[in-house]
């Protein structure tokens, strides 16, 4: 039983780690523009980061296409493979197949960008967010799934991760969203005039986007 319980802990903390990635793309969420439009800028980058359309993102940043993928795409790899450091029994098919469920979920985030205001060089941007609920129960659903498991006599320590990809799977197919709410983003430029969201900021629309994730 206590060794289950440690499973089921660092299963929902992977369960959490697309909630990481914001953060960990952080530094990547810079821009240099001469005409900096701050409206644009921050929905080229939620557009990069949950809906993996880079296009704009790249435009604004001054790189190819292919750069932007390369850099966040594997800011997530990293983000996925340290979740599963010191796991010897999560087959590679599974971790693989539970990379695909991230960013599947991160697809369902539902944001506008709405207005934004100009504050002594710096920019606060505000976002229309609808909140998607498939985090919202982790620590329940997947503990229930996983003792009705147990129960069965059917449980597997090396299938954790394919129940959790099965749960989210699940929660995704019948996400239903909440009412939307704005929040504001804060876009601050130094004196080469190249722009940044903060952490903290990039959390917040994460935890708004995705409640229980973060």
């Amino acid at each position: 039983m206590r060794t289950m319980k440690s499973n089921l802990k660092k299963a929902k903390r992977r369960a959490g780690a697309a909630a990481l990635i914001c953060v960990l793309a952080a530094y990547l969420l810079t821009g240099c523009i001469q005409s900096f439009d701050a409206e644009a800028y921050v929905k080229a980058c939620l557009d990069a980061l949950y809906m993996g359309d880079y296009e704009e993102y790249a435009d604004q940043i001054g790189v190819s296409v292919e750069e932007a993928r390369s850099d966040i795409e594997g800011q997530l790899d990293d983000s996925l493979e340290s979740a599963f450091v010191g796991d010897t029994v999560t087959s590679e098919e599974d971790k693989q197949a539970y990379k695909d469920i991230v960013v599947e979920i991160y697809k369902l985030a539902k944001y506008e960008v709405v207005g934004s205001e100009e504050k002594d060089g710096d920019y606060v941007v505000t976002i229309s967010v609808q909140p998607c609920n498939v985090f919202e129960d982790l620590d329940e659903g997947f503990t229930a799934m996983i003792t009705e498991a147990v129960n069965d006599g059917g449980f597997d320590e090396s299938q954790t991760i394919a129940y959790l990809n099965q749960y989210l799977e699940q929660k995704m197919n019948e996400n239903e969203y909440g009412e939307p709410t704005e929040i504001q983003v804060n876009v601050t430029g130094d004196e080469n005039n190249v722009y940044t969201i903060p952490e903290e900021d990039l959390t917040n629309i994460e935890g708004t986007l995705f409640p229980g994730a973060v």
